[in-house]
Protein backbone atom coordinates (compact mmCIF):
# COMPACT_ATOMS: atom_id res chain seq x y z
CA UNK A 1 0.00 0.00 0.00
CA UNK A 2 1.63 3.04 -1.05
CA UNK A 3 -0.63 5.76 1.34
CA UNK A 4 -1.78 4.13 4.99
CA UNK A 5 -5.65 4.61 5.06
CA UNK A 6 -6.41 7.44 7.67
CA UNK A 7 -8.52 5.66 10.64
CA UNK A 8 -11.01 8.04 11.63
CA UNK A 9 -10.88 8.57 15.22
CA UNK A 10 -13.28 6.61 17.86
CA UNK A 11 -16.55 8.63 18.60
CA UNK A 12 -18.46 6.83 21.27
CA UNK A 13 -22.23 6.93 22.28
CA UNK A 14 -22.91 10.06 24.56
CA UNK A 15 -25.90 8.70 26.51
CA UNK A 16 -27.08 5.13 27.66
CA UNK A 17 -30.35 4.04 26.00
CA UNK A 18 -32.33 1.25 26.51
CA UNK A 19 -32.13 -1.24 23.77
CA UNK A 20 -29.09 0.61 22.32
CA UNK A 21 -26.36 -1.23 20.49
CA UNK A 22 -23.17 -0.47 22.07
CA UNK A 23 -23.13 -3.87 23.27
CA UNK A 24 -23.46 -5.54 19.79
CA UNK A 25 -21.62 -4.18 17.74
CA UNK A 26 -18.77 -6.81 17.98
CA UNK A 27 -21.46 -9.53 17.11
CA UNK A 28 -23.02 -6.66 14.28
CA UNK A 29 -20.32 -4.95 12.54
CA UNK A 30 -19.81 -7.96 9.92
CA UNK A 31 -23.32 -7.34 8.99
CA UNK A 32 -22.58 -3.34 8.24
CA UNK A 33 -22.44 -2.47 4.32
CA UNK A 34 -18.88 -1.04 4.13
CA UNK A 35 -20.05 1.24 1.06
CA UNK A 36 -23.41 3.66 1.15
CA UNK A 37 -24.74 6.87 -0.17
CA UNK A 38 -26.61 7.87 2.79
CA UNK A 39 -26.84 6.07 5.93
CA UNK A 40 -30.46 6.57 7.43
CA UNK A 41 -31.26 5.96 11.18
CA UNK A 42 -34.83 5.89 11.67
CA UNK A 43 -34.38 4.75 15.41
CA UNK A 44 -31.53 6.73 16.53
CA UNK A 45 -31.15 5.88 20.74
CA UNK A 46 -27.88 6.22 21.82
CA UNK A 47 -26.54 6.38 18.02
CA UNK A 48 -24.55 3.20 18.96
CA UNK A 49 -24.01 2.19 15.04
CA UNK A 50 -23.95 5.69 13.40
CA UNK A 51 -21.24 6.98 15.70
CA UNK A 52 -19.64 3.32 14.76
CA UNK A 53 -19.56 3.87 10.66
CA UNK A 54 -18.96 7.74 11.39
CA UNK A 55 -21.07 8.00 7.74
CA UNK A 56 -20.06 10.86 5.16
CA UNK A 57 -24.04 11.50 4.94
CA UNK A 58 -26.89 11.46 6.99
CA UNK A 59 -30.37 11.51 8.20
CA UNK A 60 -31.19 10.46 11.94
CA UNK A 61 -34.78 10.05 13.04
CA UNK A 62 -36.02 9.12 16.34
CA UNK A 63 -39.39 10.06 17.82
CA UNK A 64 -37.90 11.32 20.73
CA UNK A 65 -38.11 15.37 20.78
CA UNK A 66 -35.97 15.69 23.69
CA UNK A 67 -33.45 13.24 22.02
CA UNK A 68 -33.22 14.78 18.67
CA UNK A 69 -32.83 18.53 20.56
CA UNK A 70 -29.99 16.51 22.93
CA UNK A 71 -28.00 16.41 19.19
CA UNK A 72 -28.80 18.87 17.87
CA UNK A 73 -27.17 20.82 21.03
CA UNK A 74 -24.48 18.88 20.36
CA UNK A 75 -23.90 19.70 17.05
CA UNK A 76 -24.21 23.39 17.05
CA UNK A 77 -23.51 24.36 21.03
CA UNK A 78 -21.90 21.58 22.81
CA UNK A 79 -19.33 24.24 24.68
CA UNK A 80 -22.80 25.47 26.14
CA UNK A 81 -24.19 22.66 27.10
CA UNK A 82 -20.91 21.40 28.90
CA UNK A 83 -20.69 24.83 30.28
CA UNK A 84 -24.18 24.29 31.96
CA UNK A 85 -24.46 20.32 32.57
CA UNK A 86 -20.87 20.97 34.79
CA UNK A 87 -22.92 23.21 37.03
CA UNK A 88 -25.09 20.30 37.85
CA UNK A 89 -24.79 18.23 41.32
CA UNK A 90 -25.49 14.80 41.17
CA UNK A 91 -28.07 14.18 44.64
CA UNK A 92 -31.74 13.16 45.01
CA UNK A 93 -33.20 16.51 45.54
CA UNK A 94 -31.89 18.39 42.64
CA UNK A 95 -32.49 15.58 40.37
CA UNK A 96 -36.35 15.72 41.49
CA UNK A 97 -35.81 19.49 40.97
CA UNK A 98 -34.38 19.12 37.47
CA UNK A 99 -36.68 16.01 36.53
CA UNK A 100 -39.76 18.31 37.57
CA UNK A 101 -38.78 21.21 34.96
CA UNK A 102 -41.11 21.39 31.65
CA UNK A 103 -38.70 20.99 29.35
CA UNK A 104 -40.87 23.01 26.92
CA UNK A 105 -40.27 26.35 29.16
CA UNK A 106 -36.64 25.85 28.81
CA UNK A 107 -34.43 27.54 26.00
CA UNK A 108 -32.64 24.50 23.93
CA UNK A 109 -29.10 24.15 25.90
CA UNK A 110 -31.01 24.20 29.27
CA UNK A 111 -33.75 21.31 27.99
CA UNK A 112 -30.38 19.37 26.44
CA UNK A 113 -28.48 19.40 29.63
CA UNK A 114 -31.61 18.15 31.82
CA UNK A 115 -32.19 15.78 29.28
CA UNK A 116 -28.19 14.66 29.51
CA UNK A 117 -28.88 14.87 33.18
CA UNK A 118 -31.35 12.75 33.90
CA UNK A 119 -29.96 10.54 31.11
CA UNK A 120 -26.95 9.69 33.23
CA UNK A 121 -28.84 10.17 36.49
CA UNK A 122 -32.09 7.86 36.11
CA UNK A 123 -32.20 4.69 37.05
CA UNK A 124 -30.83 2.75 35.31
CA UNK A 125 -30.15 4.97 32.65
CA UNK A 126 -33.92 4.77 31.56
CA UNK A 127 -35.92 7.32 29.35
CA UNK A 128 -39.84 6.51 30.46
CA UNK A 129 -42.67 9.15 29.93
CA UNK A 130 -45.71 8.53 31.27
CA UNK A 131 -48.79 9.65 29.04
CA UNK A 132 -48.81 13.30 29.45
CA UNK A 133 -45.58 12.75 28.07
CA UNK A 134 -43.84 13.74 31.79
CA UNK A 135 -40.48 11.68 32.64
CA UNK A 136 -41.23 9.60 35.60
CA UNK A 137 -38.06 7.37 36.55
CA UNK A 138 -36.92 7.94 39.58
CA UNK A 139 -33.35 8.58 40.90
CA UNK A 140 -30.53 6.32 40.08
CA UNK A 141 -27.95 5.33 43.08
CA UNK A 142 -24.92 6.28 41.46
CA UNK A 143 -22.03 8.09 43.45
CA UNK A 144 -20.39 9.76 40.41
CA UNK A 145 -21.39 10.74 37.10
CA UNK A 146 -19.44 11.62 34.07
CA UNK A 147 -21.42 13.37 32.08
CA UNK A 148 -19.51 13.81 29.20
CA UNK A 149 -15.73 13.33 27.92
CA UNK A 150 -15.01 16.74 26.60
CA UNK A 151 -12.98 14.77 23.27
CA UNK A 152 -15.64 12.47 22.39
CA UNK A 153 -18.38 15.18 22.88
CA UNK A 154 -16.57 17.52 20.30
CA UNK A 155 -15.62 14.70 18.02
CA UNK A 156 -19.26 13.54 17.54
CA UNK A 157 -20.57 17.32 17.50
CA UNK A 158 -17.94 17.27 13.99
CA UNK A 159 -19.81 14.03 12.99
CA UNK A 160 -23.40 15.79 13.74
CA UNK A 161 -22.54 18.21 11.06
CA UNK A 162 -22.34 16.02 8.45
Amino acid sequence: MLFPTLQKEKVLPLIKWAGGKRNLLKVYKHFFPKRFNKYLEPFLGSGAVFFYLQPDRAVLIDKNEELINFYRVVRDNPYGLMKLVSTYKVDKDFYYSIRSLDPKKLDEVERTARFLYLNKTAYNGLWRVNSKGEFNVPFGRYKKVKFFDLENLLRASELLKK
